[in-house]
């Protein structure tokens, strides 16, 4: 069955689920890329810079809407490095609550 006629598409995967015998069945080799998270965090990282600098060499002439500027940058920033950790974090227990039952 494909992905177009499947009746619960998976937002996760894109939709990438096969009808077997014993039910819906995941892509294997889907997973979280941490480069993706890092790589974004670190175009983030050089906005906020960026609009430092800006501000910088303005020094007297900056304005309100400098300001406000750089606080959604730095916002956007820290609430992206947030989820960050909590989803890596998530993860972690997951896969130690995993383990510790496998083992039990």
């Amino acid at each position: 069955m494909s992905s177009s006629n499947n009746p619960f598409p998976d937002p996760w995967s894109g939709g990438n689920f096969t009808v077997s015998s014993g039910g819906w069945l995941a892509n294997p080799q889907l997973g979280l890329q941490f480069s993706v998270l890092v790589q974004t965090i670190n175009d983030l990282t050089a906005i906020a810079k960026s609009k430092i600098a800006i501000i910088r060499s303005k020094k007297s002439a900056m304005s309100i809407a400098d300001m406000f500027d750089l606080q959604m940058a730095m916002n956007k920033l820290t609430q992206f490095s947030e989820m960050s950790t909590s989803v890596i974090s998530a993860m972690n227990s997951s896969i130690n609550d995993i383990a510790r039952n496998m083992k039990g």
